[in-house]
């Protein structure tokens, strides 16, 4: 797989003014790295406050209803899954007025997604769980000791032309073995994309490949009280759980 290291003016400039490149491209498989795409202080700074959060409050999950709060929850190989996944995470709602300041300074990246899939930019970024789609801000904590999500694919949607991962973690620092890969194809390679990457750094492919995250330092103890390991930031639009015809569930493979 070809890992392209762009800037984000490059990256922004290739995206929406020469869009049939960059989806061939993204389509071919490709993956881009895009060089501090936000600032190492922003991203730390969140990172920080989501494991300062979950030190302390208790673990919940709620149904993605109206008032949904906002809620972390600790993922352990759920029998009913859609993927199997070891990892903290943690999930931030625009309706919630004290993330008005990390959605509006993430707003370049939902303005992209919206913008490569035809609508204005703005499009469901005001909206609420019932109106059917709308933004989130997922953040995951894989911890050392073999924090993972198994390979998967994620559904194509009209606003899910790209995935978009914001690296919030140093390999070789804060892990050494592991961590997010993707594939040209289901059985095919694992190319892995940590080392390529900085704190503040995005990572992009397509859904539709199969990726998914390697067990982080594997031969380590568990330890998910502990502000290491890897971690990213996942800027997404998604459906609520109100009924929906769209298939908008991942499909491990």
């Amino acid at each position: 797989m070809k890992v392209n290291i762009i800037s984000k003016d490059e990256f922004l400039n290739l995206a929406l003014n020469n869009k049939a490149i960059f989806f061939e491209k993204i389509k071919s498989p490709e993956a881009f790295i895009v060089k501090q795409f936000y600032s190492k202080e922003f991203v730390l700074g969140l990172r920080t406050r989501a494991f300062e959060w979950g030190t302390r409050e208790e673990a919940s999950w709620h149904p993605f209803y109206d008032n949904c709060p906002d809620y972390h929850r600790l993922h352990d190989n759920y029998p009913k899954a859609y993927v199997k996944q070891k990892f903290h995470g943690f999930y931030l709602h625009n309706y919630n007025k004290t993330n008005e300041e990390i959605f509006l300074k993430m707003k370049d990246i939902f303005e992209l997604k919206n913008k490569l899939a035809g609508f204005q930019a703005e499009e469901f970024m005001n909206n609420i769980p019932s109106d059917g789609v709308l933004p989130r801000i997922n953040l995951h904590h894989y911890p050392k000791g073999g924090g993972y999500q198994a390979e998967h694919i994620d559904p194509a949607g009209p606003f899910a032309q790209i995935q978009t991962l914001i690296v919030a973690s140093s390999y070789g620092f804060d892990f050494k073995q592991g961590g997010v890969y993707a594939k040209e194809k289901l059985g095919g390679e694992k190319f892995y994309l940590d080392s390529y990457t900085q704190p503040g750094d995005m990572i992009v492919i397509s859904p539709t490949i199969p990726h998914g995250v390697d067990p982080i330092d594997s031969e380590l103890e568990y330890s998910p009280n502990t502000n290491d390991g890897r971690w990213m930031i996942l800027p997404l639009f998604l459906h609520s759980d109100y009924p929906s015809e769209i298939n908008i569930k991942p499909k491990q493979v």
